[in-house]
This record gives C-alpha cells, structure tokens and sequence, in this order.
C-alpha cells in the first residue's frame, strides 16, 4: 500500500532475530546501508528506534555514531556529539524498554 503511494520513495527494509538458524539485527542492516543512513540523515530525516534498552538500542546508537563518523570524515567523539544533538531536536526519538 505504501509502496504503491510513495513509488520509489519508499524501501522496507527488515532484521529478524528470531527467525531461521542465524540472527539478523537492527545494527546489521544499518551498516549494510550506511550510506543512505547517512545520506537520510543529512537531510534531516526523523530516525526511531523501538525495542530493548539494555542492548539493541545502545548498540543502534553505537552504530548511527559509527556511520556518521566514517562518512563525514570526523571523530567518533563528533559523531556522537551529532547524534545528542539529533536527539535533542527531536529527529532521533527510542521507545525502549529492559
């Protein structure tokens, strides 16, 4: 449905944990397109996560810090500076639990 409104604007991209013998996570299919993270990003896209607070989203965070860093060329330090900053405006919003 959505597909049919937004053509190619739109691309659902998913990570299952459970299903099937090897474990495919959030953070995997990040860095399998860091550069088009990077680049929605960069455009002010909104980015949220949801799901559990004591791995899953650190290890997001983690990663966003990583791609921000590797495809602007600055230090991780700056990068996660970026990502603080994402979140006090609002563009990168957790519903996260433990």
């Amino acid at each position: 449905e959505y597909k049919e409104a937004l053509g190619d604007n739109f691309e659902l991209i998913t990570a299952f944990s459970r299903d099937g013998p090897k474990k495919l996570y959030v953070q995997h299919r990040l860095k399998e397109n860091a550069k088009l993270v990077n680049e929605l990003l960069e455009k002010k896209a909104y980015f949220y996560v949801c799901g559990d607070a004591s791995h899953m989203a650190r290890e997001v965070n983690a990663v966003l810090a990583t791609i921000i860093a590797e495809h602007r060329g600055i230090t991780e330090q700056k990068a996660e500076d970026v990502v603080k900053s994402m979140r006090s405006a609002n563009q990168y919003q957790e519903d996260v639990w433990s």
